[in-house]
């Protein structure tokens, strides 16, 4: 069975006399991962979708599944989905993890990213209780 070609976008410059640059989704995640686990107050990526109404935390082989990715007129839109440690203002943190997503982003592919959503998936009270998970 054959997987489908994931969409690949092109950087600015992406054209050059010997050849071409793409970048898969897959890239473009661990990027996004990345910067987020960066920010204060970021305990882990979650799933997009819960299970039994619970947040599902996920492990950080599978932290990529945390971040979906569009395309729409060669600009990328970033959306996010994240554990937040409970007691810290979530709009501060959320406004912190657009913009570093954003710069990151930005700063290695080369292109804009008009929009990075951030989706808080659940708090929880501090990196201690992870362990318990």
């Amino acid at each position: 069975m054959r997987m489908p070609k994931a969409t690949a976008i092109q950087p600015q410059y992406g054209s050059h006399p010997l050849g071409k640059i793409e970048v898969l989704p897959n890239a473009i995640h661990t990027i996004a991962v990345e910067a987020s686990l960066t920010c204060y107050g970021v305990l882990g990526m979650a799933s997009p979708h819960l299970r039994n109404g619970q947040v599902v935390l996920l492990t950080p082989e599978h932290s990529n599944q945390g971040v979906r990715t569009q395309i729409m007129n060669n600009q990328l839109i970033i959306d996010v989905y994240v554990v937040l440690e409970y007691g810290l203002r979530i709009s501060e943190i959320a406004h912190n993890i657009m913009s570093t997503v954003k710069f990151s982003t930005e700063k290695m592919l080369g292109i804009p990213v008009p929009q990075v959503n951030v989706n808080v998936q659940g708090l929880i009270h501090g990196p201690h209780s992870l362990e318990n998970k």
